[in-house]
């Protein structure tokens, strides 16, 4: 059975990495994160930009930071972001460098959960799906030994 996306209803629309992915999608709102798989709401990722992430870091970093907290309590979350850090420094407006690479080091280790700096929407969407896909993959996986050890 082939998986469906699900994508949240406040992402553009089309949504920028809808065109790398060769699975359907459904949109609907989910309540935290913006991409999942049908039938594992606990596996979640964020897109982001760069431009989106300053953002996160500067003036709307309360909300963010609860986004983050709600994500902690799933099985597997992951930020992933469009562009490169490089790129992300250079968006960063009037936010120090120091701010960026500190807040994003305390994200981390405080929630536990990665910033994947893909470098372009392709990487990105390509991240995404192996990350979102591979919890079904180990379940299968796992069936398979369980049913040949039967």
């Amino acid at each position: 059975m082939t998986p469906t996306l699900i994508i949240d209803t406040r992402e553009p629309d089309p949504h920028p990495w809808s065109a790398f992915w060769d699975l359907p999608f459904i949109r609907d709102t989910l309540s935290t994160g913006d991409i999942c798989l049908a039938g594992n709401p606990q596996v979640v990722v964020e897109r982001k930009t760069a431009v989106d992430l300053v953002g996160c870091i500067g003036a709307h970093r309360e909300r963010f930071e609860r986004e983050l907290r709600r994500a902690s309590h799933l099985a597997s979350f992951a930020v992933v972001v469009n562009s490169s850090f490089a790129e992300l420094l250079l968006q960063r407006g009037e936010l120090h460098q120091n701010a960026i690479v500190g807040t994003l080091a305390a994200w981390q280790r405080r929630y536990r959960m990665p910033f994947i700096f893909a470098g372009n929407d392709s990487l990105a969407a390509d991240f995404t799906l192996r990350f979102l896909k591979h919890p079904l993959q180990e379940a299968e996986r796992l069936l398979k030994l369980t049913a040949g050890n039967a």
